[in-house]
């Protein structure tokens, strides 16, 4: 049987992550457009807990680098982490920087340089599959400027379910409730990417499962 740990956001993990399979949940939107972009033909996606080493990596290639920091836009990049972004960009067979102030960080936090998963509404169940006969695993919700979110903690039950037999309709529609009236969407569509939404609210929507190799996130 599969140990399955949670935690409701990114500093709740431990000082030195045990060995593990860890699966990271930022749900608007970093781990979601980590799925879209693999999805839209990205090579791979490379997560970047520093903005220097993001922007060096986007000049040492042809590269594609997405970032934010507390939601906002930062000089440099080529956008923002949104499914929206990808689309209007090149993304096919190109290697894909993501920084993000909170998913990537979580990932940066955990240490590893493989043996964690992308995981979001859009690919839950898929995840489940992935971790169902693992010994220990870890669903961490990635938060949101250091406090739980709802979305997040939205999307790491959605996988439990599948990880429990999967969920019922009532479940799915509760977690969707959720996530819509959570502050964090409520803020997205206030600055009228609305649109995005829909991808993160179109549960079990893919079987990509963005697995950490050697620091970048290709599909397992």
């Amino acid at each position: 049987m599969t140990d399955v740990n949670v935690v409701e956001r990114l500093e709740d993990l431990p000082g030195e992550p045990p060995e593990a399979e860890y699966a990271v949940v930022d749900v608007i939107t970093s781990t979601t457009t980590m799925v879209y972009a693999l999805d839209s033909g990205a090579s791979c996606v490379v997560p970047f807990s520093d903005r220097t080493r993001a922007l060096e990596f986007r000049e040492e290639g042809d590269r594609v680098v997405l970032g934010e920091e507390g939601g906002y836009p930062v000089e440099g990049f080529d956008g923002v982490p949104l499914p929206s972004v990808v689309d209007d960009l090149d993304v096919e067979d190109r290697e894909v920087g993501i920084y993000t102030s909170n998913g990537t960080r979580a990932v940066g936090r955990i240490g590893r340089s493989d043996g964690v998963y992308a995981a979001s509404t859009v690919n839950a169940s898929a995840v489940a599959d992935e971790l169902q006969d693992k010994d220990e695993v870890w669903l961490v919700a990635a938060g949101r400027m250091s406090e739980p979110a709802v979305e997040d903690t939205a999307g790491v039950r959605l996988i439990e379910l599948h990880l429990d037999g999967g969920p019922d309709s009532s479940d799915v529609e509760e977690l969707r409730r959720q996530i819509r009236d959570s502050s964090t969407a409520e803020w997205i569509r206030g600055l009228g990417l609305g649109d995005d939404l829909d991808v993160v609210y179109d549960f079990d929507s893919t079987d990509t499962v963005p697995k950490l190799e050697d620091g970048r996130f290709e599909p397992s």
